[in-house]
């Protein structure tokens, strides 16, 4: 099990206040945090391909098209404010 000394220190580390009380709960936990990463690092991975994603899909995307679209003027014509190429909105930020 993990000492009292590094669960302090660890809680030192995360500025936590740990009381007499968690300290056995966190002293607990934290053993059994490493117990399972312990488990993790002796599988025997040596063999095995490595994979980035869990499917074989490399682009499941479809290109960007441009279709139809609206003109400057039109996107600018309905706008309250204009200055040239430029929707004119109220300031918001001080």
């Amino acid at each position: 099990m993990i000492s009292e000394d590094k669960v302090r220190h660890i809680a030192d580390l995360a500025k936590l206040n740990v009381t007499s009380e968690e300290m056995s709960k966190y002293q607990q936990q934290l053993t059994d945090i490493l117990t399972e990463i312990d488990k993790i690092l002796k599988v025997d991975i040596t063999n095995e391909e490595i994979m980035i994603s869990p499917s074989n899909s490399r682009n499941c995307y479809s290109e960007d098209v441009i279709e139809s679209h609206i003109s400057k003027s039109d996107a600018l014509k309905n706008a309250k404010r204009v200055k040239g190429d430029y929707i004119i909105v109220p300031k918001v930020i001080e």
